[in-house]
C-alpha cells in the first residue's frame, strides 16, 4: 500500500496538461474504427498515477503502462501507469479487489476501456458505479470507453464532466443525447474517422474537434 500511497504526493517531475481536474470523470463513446481507444490512449498518456483494467483480452493497447497480474503485486510497482492483466479465470477477483485499493487510497485514474465487458462478463457494474458516483469526494477519475452507451449503465456519461462522442447512430445517439441534457443528435451523424463532438458539463462547453488535435479542446476554443 506504500507505493500507491506515496505516487499520489506531490512530485518533481515536469506537470503534464491537464484537461481534467482530479474527480472529474471521462466518458469516451465510438463505434469500432472511429477513433474510441485512439484518443483514450493520447488522453491518458497526459496523465500520471493511472491504473488500466484489462476488460478484454486483447486490451494491450496502452503504451507505457507496467504490467501486473495481481490486484497484491500494484504494491510493489513503483509506477506512474499500471495495467492490470490478471489472468482471465482470476480477473474478475483481481479486479474487484484493485478497485478497492483505489477507493481506500484516493487519487488515481481508473481506465475501463469497455464498459460493456466490464459490466456484462466481469460482473464490475456495481464497484464502477460507485467510483463515479463517490469518486470524486477522494479525487478518483474514471475514464470509460463504450461502444453501445444504449447497452451499459448511464452513470458513465451521466457522471462525466468531459464526453467525447464519435460517429454513433440510433439508439445510442438518443442515450447521448439524453445524458448530455443537449441536443447534440445532428452533430453525431455522420462524423468522419477520429471527429468527436465534446461535451463539458460544468462550463456547458460545446464543441467539435479531432483526436489527432486536442489543442483547441484543451484551451476551450473548439467551435461551438
Amino acid at each position: 500500500m506504500d507505493t500507491l500511497r506515496s505516487a499520489v504526493q506531490p512530485s518533481r517531475k515536469p506537470a503534464l496538461p491537464v484537461l481534467w481536474r482530479p474527480g472529474e470523470h471521462v466518458c469516451v463513446i465510438g463505434d469500432t474504427g472511429t477513433g474510441k481507444t485512439y484518443l483514450m490512449a493520447k488522453l491518458v498518456a497526459m496523465r500520471r498515477y493511472v491504473i488500466m483494467l484489462r476488460t478484454k483480452p486483447d486490451d494491450i493497447k496502452f503504451p507505457g503502462f507496467e504490467t501486473v497480474k495481481t490486484a497484491d503485486a500494484m504494491e510493489r510497482w513503483n509506477a506512474d501507469r499500471i495495467l492490470l492483466a490478471p489472468p482471465l479465470k482470476h480477473q474478475p477477483r483481481q479486479v474487484w479487489q484493485a478497485l478497492k485499493q483505489v477507493w481506500e487510497h484516493g487519487g488515481w485514474t481508473v481506465v475501463v476501456d469497455e464498459m460493456w465487458y466490464a459490466e456484462r462478463r466481469l460482473g464490475l457494474r456495481e464497484h464502477i458505479e460507485n467510483l463515479l458516483t463517490q469518486g470524486r469526494s477522494k479525487k478518483i477519475t474514471v475514464m470509460v470507453g463504450m461502444q453501445r452507451p444504449a447497452w451499459v449503465s448511464r452513470f458513465g456519461i451521466a457522471e462525466a464532466t468531459h464526453v467525447f462522442a464519435f460517429r454513433t447512430d440510433g439508439k445510442d445517439t438518443k442515450s447521448v443525447a439524453e445524458s448530455t441534457t443537449v441536443d447534440i443528435k445532428p452533430l453525431l451523424n455522420n462524423l468522419p474517422e477520429f471527429d468527436f463532438v465534446y461535451f463539458n458539463r460544468s462550463k456547458r462547453l460545446l464543441a467539435t474537434g479531432n483526436a489527432n488535435n486536442l489543442g483547441a479542446i484543451f484551451q476551450n476554443k473548439a467551435p461551438s
